[in-house]
């Protein structure tokens, strides 16, 4: 795996431009989908925050809420702060750098958790969901965001195609080849749908449901830390 902070130094420039390019502009529909599933949450996390296009649709959806944003990369927060100078966001969303697998927070805190896109991007997946579990509130929820492999045998090699041979094609039109071939590579790669449950289940997160959008391509996972 390289160095995935570097990688997202490297990308953050046009990070949101690409998102949108390579899901049709679905991406924004998926982030609200995400957002909806913590509401009632007023204290959220959100880990890999990247350029703060969670937050922003946490922020936007619920509105009785805070948000602290994480992420690794000094690029991509470059980025969410200029998106979080105005008045609407500058109260409600915090940044912090650092990393999925050492939270700097207390445990027992955050009444919600969501990831987008991050955790197959972690160093130890499931050590960064025993952190989750612990900064999480008992009864707190965290609902996690990622692409997935459909299981439409017809459609699914089509998907694999796009993201191994477009996404990095296009990506090297920007300088951008080896990062976006990571990028695809990591995708295929990730525990998907039961293997990854079962990960969080060794997290002691009790899975809640798993949500199949855009036939099966991208999947969002819930789940609950026990009271």
């Amino acid at each position: 795996m390289p160095e995935t902070t570097s990688l997202f130094n490297k990308i953050a420039e046009h990070y949101d431009s690409l998102n949108t390019f390579f899901s049709f502009g679905m991406d924004k529909m998926w982030r609200r989908r995400l957002a909806e599933q913590i509401r009632g949450s007023h204290l959220i996390l959100d880990i890999a925050t990247g350029t703060g296009e969670v937050a922003i649709e946490t922020i936007k959806k619920l509105d009785d809420s805070n948000v602290i944003g994480i992420d690794p990369s000094a690029q991509m927060l470059r980025f969410a702060r200029k998106k979080c100078e105005s008045p609407q966001y500058r109260k409600r969303i915090s940044l912090v750098q650092g990393f999925a697998e050492y939270l700097p927070f207390g445990s027992d805190k955050f009444d919600a958790i969501t990831i987008a896109f991050g955790i197959r991007n972690t160093l130890n997946p499931l050590e960064s969901l025993n952190e989750m579990k612990r900064v999480l509130k008992p009864g707190g929820k965290v609902a996690i965001l990622e692409f997935t492999i459909p299981k439409n045998k017809i459609f699914a090699p089509l998907y694999l195609f796009y993201f191994k041979k477009f996404l990095p094609f296009v990506g090297s039109l920007f300088g951008n080849k080896k990062e976006y071939e990571y990028l695809s590579d990591s995708t295929s790669e990730f525990p998907q749908r039961e293997k990854f449950i079962e990960i969080m289940k060794d997290a002691g997160l009790k899975h809640q449901e798993s949500i199949e959008l855009m036939i099966g391509t991208v999947i969002i996972y819930t789940g609950i830390k026990n009271q």
